[in-house]
């Protein structure tokens, strides 16, 4: 029609001076969409999409994967501990550090997503799951299984009956567990760094971005202070492992008159590490007198009476009767004097003990004594000793060959755990924060329960295997583990996740959680210092604290409002 024909829009040129509408830009896709496309182009199945069989099935084979992948990363960094020249910076340093991996690594890919701040509850649960987790279940398995019958209050470790009485039975320990959890108290206060400008923050009422930009910097100084305290704690590790715990047991005996220097060189004699034929061998020589040197130190302040770091003729006489040796003052400063100065340095003294010690004929005569009770627990720092295992197959192969295999099988085990738990890490997060939608509950619980036992399952196999041994050594050692790993979730892991509220700009919202994890290690750490004695009763209130710990965050959250 004309009425049409005149509304239609003349085809030709604009009209000069006539504004023309701007072109619509293209649609952006939503949300969703965006978030299907990003999932297609990961070979993973959304578990958003999966019904709850699939996603039970789903959640099921990535716990297998990752506890495998942890295997793996165990299994190869304890081959390294075949090779003796670096067996004590693999177990002091190595171990520790990649125990701690799949833990890092699942609190890492929970706070990279785009919904970081929700789905970062699961690192929380699995950083807090793991920490508890290990030092509940795998400690009541230890006393469980570990404990043997108490006479006098003591454990009687040479009646290693098969069920004990429950009431009248328990384990010991070693002092070095209870410096172990003093340590791991003290990594506890890392989490005021950021906990306390958080509640300072939360109550003021800002809103989640704004609480995150004034988290910036604490994360910041958190981060720099949890990398001091991780490095100092691997340093501690590294010092502890490559001290010579029997010596320094003969060092304090030493310093408390519970030895005398005889019995001390006599004990230097047997326990250097050496075969027959090769006394004389210039590396057993060195170690020898090393040893000798730690252990004259003691010996020659007891002898300095006026501390001028020399001895005199006056200071001889003493040395002389604990030697047992029939022997004229001037006659033994002849022979330890060898510049004739007229008294008796650190180092001719040590040089002369040295000589003293190699003469079988002095040895022989002179006074040895020592206290009972000490060289029970020199003894008890290498009772049961086993030495590691080569594998069969390693084994069979000649000597030059050993090394090489056992080098190459060991990397390419902790590369293929390690990049295992990198691929699965991420995707084990989606399944959790699914569970916690499908559930109606927050992630954190879902992950505290089922993040550890797919990371740390092994551990409590380890706990297992070394409590049947029933002896106060490997009892300490399953439990400096699960102490150590806690250290290592309070340095390492929180570093990560400082490291992620500096740069994703996350809020730390977390303050029923922080609560509840730093008290149970608490209760533990205190019931350690405590007594170096626990009995079954202790036991079962560590073992109550990982359901206490999720009873504690449901109280702070429903009942007092936190977060």
């Amino acid at each position: 029609s004309s009425r049409g024909h005149s509304l239609r829009r003349p085809l030709g040129p604009a009209r000069p001076g006539r504004p023309q509408p701007a072109p619509r830009p293209p649609a952006r896709p939503s949300s969703a969409t965006r978030g299907f496309e990003a999932r297609m182009q990961t070979p993973f199945v959304d578990p958003g999409l999966c019904n709850n069989s699939q996603l039970a099935f789903l959640t099921l084979v990535y716990a297998i994967v990752l506890y495998q992948a942890s295997q793996y990363i165990s299994d190869g960094s304890e081959l390294l501990m075949l090779i003796p020249s670096v067996a004590g910076l693999v177990g002091s340093i190595v171990l520790p550090i990649l125990g701690a991996v799949p833990d890092g690594m699942m609190v890492l890919f929970s706070g990279l997503g785009p919904n970081a701040q929700e789905t970062v509850a699961v690192g929380v649960g699995a950083l807090a799951g793991s920490t508890v987790m290990l030092l509940t279940f795998p400690w009541f398995i230890c006393i469980l299984f570990g404990r043997v019958p108490f006479v006098n209050d003591r454990p009687n470790w040479t009646d290693k009956s098969a069920s004990p009485d429950l009431c009248k039975s328990g384990i010991s320990f070693h002092a070095s567990l209870q410096t172990s959890c003093k340590i791991m108290l003290a990594t506890t206060l890392l989490y005021a760094l950021i906990q306390v400008p958080a509640t300072f923050q939360e109550a003021l009422g800002k809103s989640t971005k704004s609480q995150g930009r004034s988290e910036h910097g604490v994360a910041l100084a958190g981060l720099v202070a949890c990398g001091l305290a991780f490095f100092g704690y691997l340093f501690y590790c590294f010092w502890d492992a490559n001290e010579d715990k029997q010596l320094a047991e003969v060092i304090k005996g030493i310093e408390r008159k519970q030895i005398s220097i005889a019995a001390a060189l006599e004990f230097i004699d047997k326990t250097t590490k050496q075969t027959d034929g090769d006394k004389e061998s210039p590396l057993v020589r060195t170690e020898q007198m090393e040893r000798v040197r730690k252990i004259c130190r003691p010996f020659f302040n007891r002898y300095d009476y006026n501390k001028d770091r020399q001895l005199s003729l006056a200071e001889m006489p003493p040395l002389l009767h604990d030697l047992g040796i029939p022997m004229h003052v001037t006659q033994l400063m002849k022979e330890q004097d060898t510049n004739d100065d007229g008294e008796v340095s650190f180092d001719e003294f040590t040089t002369y003990l040295y000589k003293f010690m190699n003469d079988p004929k002095k040895m022989e005569k002179a006074v040895k004594f020592s206290n009972p009770c000490l060289m029970r627990k020199v003894d008890s720092h290498c009772e049961d000793d086993e030495e590691d295992v080569m594998p069969d197959d390693i084994a069979m192969c000649a000597p030059e060959k050993q090394m090489r295999l056992v080098v190459l099988r060991s990397v390419w085990m902790m590369a293929l755990g390690t990049a295992l738990v990198l691929v699965f890490s991420d995707p084990m997060v989606d399944c959790l924060s699914e569970w916690g939608n499908r559930l109606g509950v927050s992630a954190f619980y879902v992950s505290f329960v089922l993040a550890p036992f797919a990371s740390n399952a092994s551990e409590l196999l380890a706990a297992y295997t070394y409590a049947r041994k029933k002896t106060e050594k490997n009892l300490t050692t399953s439990l400096s583990t699960l102490v150590g790993a806690a250290c290592m979730n309070n340095t390492f892991v929180l570093g990560i996740f400082l490291a992620l509220i500096y740069l994703q700009g996350l809020a730390w919202q977390f303050t029923a959680e922080t609560i509840a994890m730093v008290l149970i290690q608490w209760i533990i750490g205190l019931l350690a210092l405590w007594s170096k004695r626990q009995k079954m009763w202790k036991a079962v209130i560590i073992l109550l604290c990982y359901p206490g710990c999720l009873a504690i965050v449901w109280f702070l959250e429903n009942k007092v409002g936190l977060d």
